[in-house]
């Protein structure tokens, strides 16, 4: 029995974001989170094996990160007048100098992007050990100088504008955050420049991924759906299906009939016809049938989704009956 849907009515969608934690440190490297360098160099005569190589093993697999062509991918993507409109951000400070430390976050790792103002990365280089979060817009920053950063921010990111712990190198802004390319990319060329490449590093962060909850308003009438499809209701319990002898296994998906005796003796039907009648305590005007299960189909009668109720709710005969159906993606 099927009804169709008035979609502009019966139907909603919407959507919502959900966050989930993750924290990588350096001995994660290979499994999807790794550092490699980036730096500038000369254009011409470029030779590979005099350049600075970065190589991160996966399980048996090793790849080399070249530092030169790292550097011209940043600047092109990011940094240069294309890559500012390419990436936009309303407050994004973005300089990019002779060299950088990237950390790169795979994207089966972070989802559609990295959440704003989730980063803390904790790294310790040259004996010191520095807390780096980011603002939300872009731009990472060490935490002892937050105060400072939010003064330098403010001045529009222009150097010597407020306290002397507001300029570039102080460690008030010490580089970008790329969310939806999880790259975080340092392109201060004082104390942070080997960042990831120090001791150690603790990189914590969440994942944005978004979700639609879809919800169907299913309607009966009174009188409609006033029949039952449970085969208990039909002679032999053969309901609406056909099956021949010699299916191999029919005991598995059908209940016994009226062969076996006793307490469970005996053997099951060797074959099912489909009913064409009810039983008499069907037929009665008194008989209404409970809902158990609801299915959704598409145009083409594919069963797209199936909701079972928690218990079963009898249809009334005077008023109409709605259903919700509710379930996530």
């Amino acid at each position: 029995m099927f009804k169709n849907l008035d979609l502009n009515n019966d139907a909603t969608i919407k959507s919502f974001k959900s966050f989930k934690n993750f924290t990588f440190t350096n001995n994660d490297s290979g499994s999807g989170v790794f550092a490699i360098k980036a730096r500038t160099g000369s254009l011409y005569n470029y030779v590979s094996s005099s350049d600075e190589i970065i190589t991160i093993t996966n399980d048996s697999t090793s790849t080399n990160f070249f530092a030169y062509p790292t550097y011209v991918m940043l600047n092109n993507l990011y940094y240069s007048k294309h890559g500012r409109e390419y990436v936009r951000s309303g407050s994004m400070n973005r300089n990019l100098h002779s060299s950088a430390s990237v950390i790169s976050v795979a994207r089966e790792l972070f989802g559609e992007k990295i959440k704003p103002e989730s980063i803390e990365l904790t790294a310790t280089v040259g004996g010191e050990t520095f807390t780096i979060k980011d603002d939300g817009e872009g731009n990472l920053y060490d935490n002892a100088f937050s105060s400072s950063f939010s003064t330098f921010k403010t001045n529009k990111f222009q150097s010597g504008s407020s306290t002397t712990a507001a300029t570039r190198g102080s460690g008030s802004e010490v580089g970008n955050i790329f969310y939806e390319q999880g790259l975080l990319v340092f392109t201060d060329t004082g104390s942070y420049k080997d960042v990831g490449f120090g001791t150690s590093y603790t990189l914590k962060y969440q994942s944005t991924q978004t979700h639609y909850e879809y919800e169907y308003r299913v309607s009966a009438k009174p009188f409609e759906f006033n029949t039952s499809t449970n085969i208990s209701l039909t002679p032999d319990r053969s309901g609406s299906q056909t099956i021949s002898e010699g299916v191999v296994s029919m005991s598995n998906f059908f209940p016994p009939s009226h062969l076996p005796t006793g307490q469970g003796t005996g053997s099951y039907a060797t074959f099912y016809n489909a009913a064409t009648e009810s039983l008499g305590i069907v037929t009665g005007s008194e008989f209404q049938p409970f809902v158990t299960d609801i299915g959704l189909y598409s145009e083409n009668n594919e069963l797209l989704a199936h909701g079972k109720l928690a218990k079963p709710v009898k249809l009334s005969k005077d008023i109409e009956t709605t259903f919700v159906v509710r379930f996530d993606v």
